[in-house]
């Protein structure tokens, strides 16, 4: 086991930090430069903002630092799998995506005020599902997000001293 008995969980305002700089980073690099970084230090259980602000993503059942295939998981899959079906709902009030005659002529048809509430709402939803779950770090003192809970991993805080 690595260092996870000697460097304390980051706080959840510590957490919240790290989320909205990934948020910020991603952002301002259009995705694209989040993603290669991301892709570069996963295997050191880092994103981009966590590794600015010092905290390292372990396996909360063995203590060791998370793997590259476990941060792809914790990061992509889950994340996709929370909002999934928001997105495939949202499709349902896009019918006209489907049809060629919408691409040929968009014109033709009336984007129904329905379809755009719809959409709109449940866009809103699935922006609900991700707050939720930056914000379930204040639950029960654990400072663990759903994502952790589902990927079996802690955030640490490696800037802190350690305690005795």
């Amino acid at each position: 086991m690595e260092n996870y008995q000697y460097e304390p969980k980051a706080s959840p305002q510590h957490r919240l930090g790290g989320i909205a700089l990934d948020v910020a980073l991603i952002l301002s690099t259009c995705y694209i430069g989040w993603i290669i970084w991301s892709l570069v230090i996963w295997g050191q259980g880092l994103t981009p903002g966590k590794q600015i602000l010092k905290m390292r993503v372990v396996s909360s059942i063995t203590g060791q630092t998370a793997s590259w295939g476990h941060m792809a998981i914790r990061q992509f899959l889950i994340p996709i799998a929370m909002t999934l079906p928001f997105s495939i709902l949202q499709l349902a009030f896009e019918p006209y995506l489907f049809d060629a005659n919408y691409w040929a002529d968009p014109s033709y048809y009336d984007y129904s005020l329905f379809a755009s509430l719809g959409s709109f709402f449940i866009g809103l939803l699935s922006l609900g599902v991700s707050l939720l779950d930056a914000f379930w770090i204040f639950k029960g003192g654990q400072n663990r997000r759903v994502t952790d809970l589902w990927a079996k991993t802690d955030v640490l805080n490696t800037s802190a001293t350690p305690r005795n």
